[in-house]
């Protein structure tokens, strides 16, 4: 951290402010990287959802896997900006790379790499781990459901 100010300890510190604060940090660094690229996050999502499937993505079933990221409207635009943008195109309800589509992908993949690479600097894949259970289970407790592809 580059705050210099005395803080209290792990254990007494609000939960909500840190998920709060690392999701916005997390999605500003992530988005700004992507845009470098000519791509929002909200197309990343959808591109790695075709990368997934090489005949083509079935479009509701990516739009009902990647809405739990943002929004209906937000996935529906992505998909609209993406075809807009040359990425993709839609032919019998399946969403498919185009040649540009597949190098901006690829671009991207690069680009998240280097971003986890980032975020996991002094972090062990143990303790991401368990930052990931012990957040999903402070959810559960809450009475809060989440879900991620």
């Amino acid at each position: 951290m580059t705050t210099q100010r005395p803080m209290q300890p792990p254990e007494k510190q609000p939960i909500g402010f840190w998920t709060v604060r690392a999701g916005e940090t997390v999605r500003a660094r992530t988005r700004g990287a992507l845009r470098d690229i000519g791509i929002t996050q909200a197309e990343w999502w959808l591109l790695h959802q075709i990368s997934l499937h090489p005949a083509g993505a079935d479009r509701a079933e990516t739009i009902d896997t990647i809405v739990h990221n943002d929004t209906p409207a937000a996935i529906v635009e992505a998909i609209g900006s993406a075809t807009e943008k040359g990425l993709i195109i839609e032919s019998d309800s399946r969403l498919k790379f185009t040649p540009e589509g597949q190098q901006r992908f690829a671009r991207g993949v690069d680009i998240q790499r280097m971003l986890q690479d980032e975020r996991m600097q002094g972090i062990s894949q143990d303790d991401f781990a368990t930052t990931i259970r012990v957040l999903q289970r402070t959810i559960e407790n809450v009475g809060g459901d989440a879900w991620h592809w």
